[in-house]
């Protein structure tokens, strides 16, 4: 237990440094001691550096945070997506949960919806699509003993989305639609301000306590969903709570950032090597690690093609595709 104490303190050190060090990153460099002039200036009410300032506090500062409260997001989310479908191979990019809310969410905006629910649409659209997506995930789950047929019917699902989703880029009028629809296709957080972080926030601690709360029915879930009815667990209730906790979870971090895919695929994976699979251990890790993927590559995305920025959304398949495929083949080899 020492040792799970130590590497998570540890974990939230990094991240702290991390935050710190991504905040001058980016298409203007802004040196260590510049920031920590700005942040003492601040602190003490004395004179800023008006451009500074603003690239730190205004720019920056939100987006980071933001950066850390949906990595952590995303990453707890493809826990609950792998604990309730038992296959570790799920998430809500792969199982087409993301694709869902993206597609709620530019129907709302190609149709008007978004301003007849103003300031809330958007994250209405995202979570209706979502819902619907994580049902027919969790309908396919309890149907498939297989875990590749799963992750195959989950991507056949994401593809079916994806086509709603074009076909509602297509039939939108407005080229300001169109711009506005394509933010969900790449996923980034340029946009990212203040008034955002409150609501990723409240969400993230909503996440961590409802697992928090449920962690030992989710461990009771991975020995099988029959040893958890026999133990007297309602694994119809836990999994409906599961799909609304995920759907929730996924429409907040789509609706503000657009798709960012493989980081509820790949944290888990991690988290588990640094800590063991019990939910009260593994909420920790892997909300520390998604924070630091996430940061670092938002990071990445803005300072590569530097000043151009390379979508988040991007920067993740990439990363993530390959990762994905050395895991079927390591533990799927037999199929």
């Amino acid at each position: 237990m020492g040792k799970l104490v130590w590497r998570g303190a540890l974990l939230a050190l990094f991240l702290a440094v991390s935050m710190g060090l991504a905040v001058g990153m980016g298409s203007v460099s802004i040196p260590p001691d510049t920031i920590m002039r700005e942040i003492g200036a601040f602190a003490l009410g004395e004179p800023m550096d008006a451009s500074a300032s603003m690239i730190v506090f205004d720019i920056r500062a939100p987006r980071i945070i933001f950066a850390a409260i949906g990595g952590a997001l995303l990453a707890l989310t493809g826990l609950l997506m792998q604990t309730v479908s038992q296959n570790y191979l799920a998430d809500p990019y792969i199982l087409g949960v993301s694709s869902g809310a993206s597609t709620g969410a530019v129907l709302c905006l190609v149709t008007g919806a978004a301003q007849m629910f103003a300031p809330y649409g958007v994250y209405v659209g995202a979570f209706m699509g979502a819902a619907v997506a994580t049902a027919i995930v969790v309908r396919l789950a309890g149907s498939s003993g297989s875990p590749v047929k799963l992750v195959l019917m989950g991507m056949g699902i994401s593809a079916l989305f994806s086509a709603f989703t074009m076909l509602a880029i297509y039939g939108a009028k407005d080229e300001t639609q169109v711009r506005s629809a394509m933010f969900w296709l790449m996923g980034s957080l340029t946009g990212i301000q203040w008034s955002m972080v409150p609501v990723g926030g409240a969400m993230l601690f909503l996440t961590m306590l409802f697992i928090w709360l449920m962690r030992h029915e989710l461990d009771l879930i991975l020995l099988g969903r029959n040893e958890a009815r026999h133990l007297g667990m309602p694994v119809q209730r836990v999994q409906q709570m599961i799909v609304l906790i995920s759907s929730l979870a996924v429409a907040v971090v789509v609706a503000l950032s657009g798709i960012i895919g493989f980081v509820g695929l790949v944290v888990p994976h991690i988290a588990r090597s640094l800590g063991d699979s019990r939910h009260a251990v593994m909420l920790w890790f892997t909300a520390l690690v998604g924070a630091l993927v996430m940061v670092w590559a938002d990071a990445a995305a803005r300072t590569l093609f530097r000043p151009e920025e390379l979508p988040i959304g991007i920067l993740t398949a990439s990363l993530g595709a390959p990762v994905f495929m050395w895991i079927i083949s390591r533990k799927y080899k037999d199929y």
